[in-house]
């Protein structure tokens, strides 16, 4: 089961010796699944001084109840997606431990000259899918521009002006990613809220009841069908795996790590 004894335990002192600093346990950072009960999680150690950045990989079968380490990595794990029976995932630095030889850019979407792409949690076959993307302009003060591209159409778009968008997104929070399956879509944010789709993208709700804005950062988010999803949210440096069965509209916790 992984909980915060994913860590590492430093090896006991010498005698007369003392123990040096124990590493920081790994915290979740990206999870998929490829089906209702088998998925992969992510992992990341924390910010901290004087510790070597690492990561790891954790299975589960029972859909995210439990975890079971099977992969140590030397960076962190940054993103993580299922596509054609393979599991991708990304480190910190770029490099892939996982996935078809000659992946690159796969977890980013498309977005205009002068904004940012975040992180896309489906790979899908342009030659038959389109992609959704989600793009951030300038962030200032806990606010910035968001826009929501299908493919190369803007589908929602919230300016930070005073002109109006279209969309139902706020302009309040930093957009992370996206994630999505048929016409159910997630946008993950740090700072501000959830949001869910059920209409392909052109209209969002938020869901502060489930991340409550600067009390709940997303971390990641993954959308299995047209009805499941599963959202990893942190509060207070303890973070937790949430579901809905119903498209965004109730929730439960799966996995908590302490």
């Amino acid at each position: 089961m992984l909980v915060a004894s994913v860590a590492l335990v430093a090896a006991p002192a010498a005698a007369g010796r003392p123990a040096g600093p124990s590493r920081p346990a790994l915290a979740p950072t990206a999870v998929t699944f490829a089906d209702r009960l088998h998925g992969e999680l992510g992992l990341a150690s924390p910010n901290c001084d004087g510790c070597n950045p690492r990561g790891a990989i954790a299975v589960t079968a029972d859909g995210g109840k439990t975890w079971r380490v099977v992969r140590h990595t030397d960076r962190p794990v940054v993103a993580i997606a299922f596509f054609h029976d393979v599991y991708y995932a990304e480190l910190d630095n770029g490099r892939f431990i996982s996935g078809r030889p000659g992946s690159r850019d796969v977890f980013k979407g498309y977005c205009p000259n002068g904004w940012t792409r975040g992180y896309s949690a489906d790979i899908v076959d342009t030659n038959i899918d389109t992609p959704w993307s989600i793009c951030s302009g300038q962030p200032g003060a806990g606010n910035e521009a968001k826009a929501v591209y299908r493919g190369r159409r803007c589908v929602a778009f919230t300016p930070t002006a005073l002109h109006p968008g279209y969309g139902g997104i706020s302009e309040y929070g930093y957009a992370a990613g996206i994630a999505r399956d048929g016409g159910f879509g997630i946008i993950w944010e740090t700072r501000g809220t959830l949001y869910v789709t059920r209409d392909g993208g052109h209209q969002w709700h938020a869901l502060p009841e489930v991340a409550r804005p600067e009390l709940d950062f997303g971390s990641w988010a993954y959308v299995l069908s047209s009805r499941v999803g599963f959202v990893i949210l942190e509060r207070n440096g303890h973070r937790r795996l949430v579901e809905t069965r119903d498209a965004g509209r109730t929730w439960r916790v799966v996995h908590r790590w302490l």
